[in-house]
């Protein structure tokens, strides 16, 4: 090989060699780009979480029945079971047997719905669902659609009311 191929050899190897640096250098500045685009995008999607209220997860639990001398009252969603409330005084203990609470599943942190006026109550370590600031109960001898437990332990059918909703108390259901 001449010497004018040797630094022609040279020059080429000079250019591929250049020609690398800048196919890194251009490799590089796109992954920068990527890199801050993604990061870029990222931060705007935590950003409109943050803004935007966390959606509170919801439901059904109770709907509304028409029961005949009743007229419109409560009833649990998915068994059609009537709902019952007690004004005055406290289920514990044994009346639970008899009365069980109408609760949301363990560990929910869902809303219930069905009517207006629904909230919740701690009950053991669950929280049991209130309509305008009652506890719900069925009534182990109700069975399918039937109201037996009306004025049975001071217990009353949960009529609906279109009345405004009374103030959330700091217990939830009246300190029962």
């Amino acid at each position: 090989m001449s010497q004018t191929d040797a630094s022609k050899g040279c020059e080429l190897t000079h250019l591929n060699a250049s020609s690398q640096r800048r196919r890194r250098w251009v490799i590089r500045g796109a992954t920068a780009l990527v890199a801050t685009a993604t990061i870029t995008a990222v931060a705007a999607d935590l950003a409109v979480a943050q803004a935007s209220p966390t959606a509170t997860k919801k439901t059904q639990v109770v709907k509304v029945v028409t029961r005949s001398p009743f007229g419109k009252m409560l009833a649990k969603k998915k068994s059609g079971a009537s709902l019952y409330y007690m004004p005055k005084g406290t289920c514990r203990g044994e009346c639970l047997s008899v009365w069980p609470p109408l609760v949301l599943a363990k560990g929910s942190t869902a809303t219930p719905t069905g009517v207006t006026c629904l909230g919740t109550a701690k009950f053991a370590k669950l929280r049991q669902v209130t309509y305008r600031g009652h506890r719900l109960y069925t009534f182990d001898e109700d069975s399918g659609t039937t109201v037996n437990g009306n004025g049975e332990g001071g217990f009353v059918v949960a009529k609906v009311t279109t009345a405004k909703c009374p103030k959330a108390s700091s217990g939830g259901g009246g300190g029962w």
